[in-house]
């Protein structure tokens, strides 16, 4: 038999295997993380005729003769190249900018792990972060404290997490003070405290029974209110929350009522600062009574150029018997940072730390694959961080299914980080990677492809042909 006949069916056979990869690359081209592959054919071996001759004598050397036997396929290649990006805005798509592979696993212990570029995640009834085939996300967990773990698990973002209460510790004050306030020169205290029946307070108490005298039991103190005949002494009145440490909310209202100052040198300007506690029903305590909350009042001292420059601190406790079983807590409020100018009024308390508990209400991924969880107390906390892995060859990783892969004794071993550093790339949230089949190189290829499926067919029907001649030389 003619060995052109078997040669055309090697090329019919690489051929259909190339047409084959080709129609799988078409068939992905919409595919997440898809990267598409090719065929390259080699000769399979040639027959020798005859061997090459040396020079000799006066005669030159000859070449060897050989007629090749056919092709076979030589490798097929996975393209590793980014796909380019799809915008979805949905919090748990994410697509790699750059070097690495997400890591999945499908068994508790997280060690039959696969690996894709398919970042088109989302989350199970227990809060998994899963693929599309229930694949568990691996990356780095963090304690209640916001610090990742150094051992890879599945990453877990539940909306039972709860961010636990802080106490209040530190109040404080930001902004100015009118210098125009008009000054306080009455000889009643400033607040009127329970049955004081003094007219002339700029803070008067107002009663049950405004008939009767004051009585903590039967005729107690409701609330307290700025005398209409001070009004313009109040410089301002503001109102903070400050937290215990359950997380209970605890409301404080501080006025500051300007009094006479310092005659100098140097001259200084005075505020006094009056502290109320407010309960929810309305009812009002003062920090000097001594019923639940203490502290003094404070005098605040300015110099001319507007500086505070005295009366920078003030500390309140507010006793167990308004907490609800918090026990009692004392909080420090900062007054340095205020001014006085002739401008509007605006002192008020910018900077308070302390919160109530809270619980996951949304989260997001960042760049560097940071969870980022996002609690109704206002607070932040990480949650965990997406793990990226990468190989010295990724040509060499195997295709399983899903848009996934696993290593081979030619990928190397798995090197673990995470995104943004080691050379591994940024993450795009809110973003997938499309596949990064090129349809008209495809359709290019699968042209040459059907040409030469049609060129070694012809080589056998011409072979045939031939061989049909040589029986016929017999009749």
């Amino acid at each position: 038999m003619m060995r052109s006949m078997f040669s055309a069916v090697s090329g019919l056979r690489a051929h259909q295997t190339r047409m084959d990869v080709i129609g799988n690359n078409i068939a992905n081209v919409n595919t997440v993380g898809f990267k598409g592959s090719r065929v390259t054919f080699q000769e399979v071996f040639s027959q020798t005729v005859r061997g090459a001759g040396s020079p000799q004598g006066g005669r030159g050397g000859t070449n060897p003769q050989q007629i090749g036997l056919g092709i076979n396929v030589a490798s097929m290649d996975t393209f590793h190249i980014r796909g380019a990006v799809e915008r979805t805005d949905y919090n748990t798509d994410l697509m790699i900018n750059g070097d690495g592979f997400f890591i999945v696993a499908d068994d508790p212990n997280f060690l039959n792990r696969s690996y894709t570029r398919g970042g088109n995640f989302a989350l199970d009834e227990a809060g998994n972060l899963v693929t599309a085939d229930g694949f568990r996300v691996l990356g780095y967990m963090a304690d209640e404290n916001g610090v990742l773990k150094s051992n890879l698990e599945g990453l877990q973002i539940s909306k039972a997490v709860t961010f636990d209460a802080k106490v209040t510790a530190n109040v404080g004050f930001e902004s100015n003070l009118d210098s125009e306030t008009v000054i306080y020169t009455g000889t009643d205290p400033v607040v009127e405290v329970g049955g004081t029946t003094t007219a002339d307070s700029v803070y008067r108490t107002i009663l049950q029974d405004p008939s009767s005298p004051y009585d903590a039991t039967s005729n107690p103190v409701i609330k307290y209110e700025i005398n209409p005949i001070h009004e313009d002494k109040v410089a301002r009145e503001t109102s903070y929350q400050v937290y215990d440490n359950l997380g209970g909310i605890h409301q404080i209202k501080q006025v500051f009522v300007k009094v006479p100052g310092v005659t100098g040198p140097p001259d200084l300007s005075q505020f006094r600062v009056e502290t109320f506690y407010v309960k929810e029903n309305g009812e009002m305590i003062h920090a000097t009574a001594g019923a639940g909350i203490t502290g003094t009042a404070p005098t605040l001292q300015f110099d001319t150029n507007g500086k505070i420059v005295g009366g920078l601190n003030a500390a309140y406790q507010i006793d167990e018997a308004l907490t609800n079983g918090a026990g009692d807590f004392t909080f420090d409020v900062d007054f340095s940072k205020l001014t006085m100018f002739a401008n509007t009024s605006t002192a008020s308390a910018t900077k308070i730390d302390g919160y109530k508990q809270g619980t996951l209400s949304e989260f997001t991924i960042a760049s560097t694959g940071e969870v980022m969880g996002i609690f109704d107390n206002g607070q932040r906390r990480i949650l965990g961080q997406i793990a990226l892995a990468n190989f010295k060859n990724p040509a060499g990783l195997e295709k399983t299914s899903a848009n996934m892969y696993r290593t081979t004794s030619n990928s190397g071993q798995a090197m673990e980080g995470v995104p943004g550093a080691g050379g591994f790339g940024n993450l795009n949230p809110g973003a997938l990677e499309m596949s990064n089949v090129d349809l008209s190189r495809e359709f290019t290829n699968m042209i040459t492809t059907q040409r030469g499926f049609q060129a070694n067919s012809r080589i056998i029907t011409t072979s045939d042909e031939m061989l049909q001649e040589v029986v016929n030389m017999k009749r």
